[in-house]
């Protein structure tokens, strides 16, 4: 699973609960991160020297004194969320002032953790709580030292889904949610511009939550200005336009030698289809801002990149832009390394579709080695092979498929030989594989959902990998998790450009979005993230100021068009492209 922030594991000390006691010192933890299950106490240094569990005595509410050292795999302590745990080391006296302190300890559901704070003692002799627990002095400066987390809602969340007829994928969103714990009753607010479709979701979505046997109400509309007010969060998914445009998105680019296997993020395809959502979802922020203000917005359409982007300078929204590549890659990386997925440690961040996990450890052993050589092995390299070119030459495995990815740099389709050599079938590279397909990949699902409502297929509610719900959850409940979002680099990683979209952990909790310090990537991997994002700056000041000229020197910029062809065989490119896509580029005069 992916590392904790180190700010979160901080909180769970008690701020001011360092102290002497007649017993020895003694300090106060209490968990706010989440239940957990801890095999092994470490050591706990102070001013840099260190005690072993040996030393250490543990005092859990309402339960006799454990020593650290009885706590291993086979006898672990269940923590759950909320809980307060004194520490004591007996026969050790501080001397009044500062003091360093870091704990180390091990958990089954993360693997080793390790925090570090300051702390002062006063003068004088503290007390321990009788039978373990929260010391009552420490507990009322920690508590007056913290924001207090909001209210409960006085009213269940009500959830607005934007382009509900992409019948799949909203009904996943809307079973992640039926299978969130302690969402017993919302409303979904459904809307979708095809009123077929549109009650086809709204079909699927009460036969969802009937089969729940949650107190969810289902509203939908065409006008999404009759659902807006009032909601606490906005998911989009909307396509514009996409079914009449997804052929000539692929098809004219080829004709100039530009290669495409999915081409609705980046390049000519990307580009365009930014061209055709923007002005849309800018009436759609518009729109939030005045009818549902301190809604979160979440959006998942594509290129999704450069639309966060545009709602992070268009919009007063929370907003962050979601995506599943980081946990499908993890999976991925857990087979081709043979390991369980929960043991599988990480830190990944860069931009969508271009992160990269930068460490990837099991049980405390570097793992990246080991991916070298599982990238030898010929059945495995031929499952990512532009994956696995991206990591013996640059160092790190990206978070996007091979075909996709192969979009995004200059390398794998510029030449048939190339093509040949790295591309596969299917999302491992084939030339135009979502234009050919997904005009029926579209009916197929309709048809799924038909399936359903006509009985002739199960309904199984069980909850997937998308963050949607936890970040629900999160808010909802106010216990903190940790996801990988898009959001405005406010340095962030510093060696990328200042203001622009990167994905990076995002602390979730009552307040809302904190996104994460990373650092900075690996200088090569910056050089490839940082170039996509100047032409997402384009892109966006194209929708914004509705400048054509800013959209064709993004194309300009695309490292794939570019190792292709020339800036005039660009321009004839884009032109040919415009006047094919004249109907739905009305917005730009």
């Amino acid at each position: 699973m992916a590392i904790i922030p180190g700010f979160l594991l901080k909180k769970l000390y008690v701020h001011g609960s360092l102290r002497n006691t007649t017993a020895g010192c003694a300090l106060d933890l209490r968990n706010v991160v989440d239940s957990g299950t801890v095999t092994c106490f470490l050591e706990l240094q102070i001013d840099g020297r260190s005690y072993g569990p040996d030393r250490l005595r543990l005092l859990l509410e309402g339960e006799a004194p454990i020593e650290a050292a009885a706590v291993t795999p086979e006898v672990p302590i269940c923590l759950p969320a909320g809980v307060d745990v004194t520490l004591l080391l007996p026969g050790v006296t501080l001397e009044p002032g500062s003091h360093r302190l870091r704990l180390r300890f091990v958990t089954s559901e993360v693997g080793e953790l390790a925090f570090g704070v300051e702390d002062r003692v006063a003068a004088g002799v503290g007390s321990l709580p009788a039978a373990g627990g929260q010391h009552a002095e420490a507990k009322d400066e920690e508590e007056s030292m913290q924001t207090p987390l909001p209210a409960a809602r006085a009213r269940p969340p009500r959830v607005a889904i934007l382009g509900a007829g992409s019948t799949v994928f909203a009904r996943q969103l809307m079973s992640d949610l039926l299978c969130t714990p302690g969402l017993e009753a919302g409303t979904f607010a459904l809307v979708d511009v095809d009123a077929e479709r549109l009650e086809l979701a709204r079909r699927i979505a009460e036969k969802l939550v009937e089969v729940s046997g949650r107190d969810w109400r289902v509203e939908a509309s065409v006008d999404r200005r009759e659902v807006l007010p009032g909601c606490d969060y906005v998911i989009s998914l909307i396509e514009v336009a996409g079914l009449r445009n997804v052929a000539p998105d692929y098809e004219i680019p080829l004709k100039y030698g530009v290669d495409q296997c999915i081409g609705d993020t980046i390049g000519p395809g990307g580009i365009f289809k930014m061209l055709r959502t923007g002005p849309a979802w800018l009436d759609i922020l518009a729109d939030v801002d005045r009818l549902c203000p301190r809604a979160l917005v979440m959006t998942y359409t594509n290129p999704m990149s450069a639309l966060t982007l545009l709602a992070l300078r268009a919009s007063r929204s929370q907003v962050v832009g979601l995506c599943h590549s980081v946990q499908g890659t993890s999976k991925q990386l857990a087979g081709y390394l043979d390991v369980p997925l929960e043991e599988l440690t990480f830190r990944c961040a860069g931009i969508n579709h271009m992160a990269w996990f930068v460490e990837l450890t099991h049980r405390g052993e570097d793992m990246v080695p080991r991916l070298r050589e599982a990238a030898r092995v010929p059945e495995i390299y031929d499952c990512d092979p532009v994956r696995f070119e991206m990591l013996l030459h640059f160092g790190a495995f990206v978070t996007e498929s091979s075909g996709h990815f192969s979009e995004y740099v200059p390398y794998f389709r510029k030449r048939p030989g190339l093509l040949a050599r790295y591309m596969r079938d299917g999302y491992r590279g084939e030339s135009g594989f979502y234009a050919r397909n997904w005009p029926a990949w579209r009916r197929e699902a309709e048809d799924s959902v038909r399936a359903q409502l006509a009985g002739k297929s199960p309904i199984v509610l069980k909850r997937s990998d998308e963050y949607a719900s936890n970040i629900v959850e999160a808010v909802e409940s106010g216990r903190p998790a940790v996801i990988h979002g898009n959001v405005r680099n406010d340095g962030l990683i510093p060696n990328l450009p200042a203001g622009g979209c990167v994905e990076v952990p995002v602390l979730v909790d009552a307040a809302g979005l904190h996104p994460t310090h990373f650092g900075p990537l690996p200088p090569q991997l910056a050089a490839l993230d940082a170039a996509h994002m100047y032409v997402h700056e384009l892109m966006v000041r194209a929708v914004l100021e509705r400048d054509r000229a800013a959209a064709r020197q993004a194309l300009m910029l695309d490292p794939l068009t570019a190792a292709v062809l020339s800036p005039a065989e660009i321009g004839a490119l884009f032109d040919e492209m415009w006047a094919a896509e004249r109907e739905d580029l009305r917005a730009y005069g």
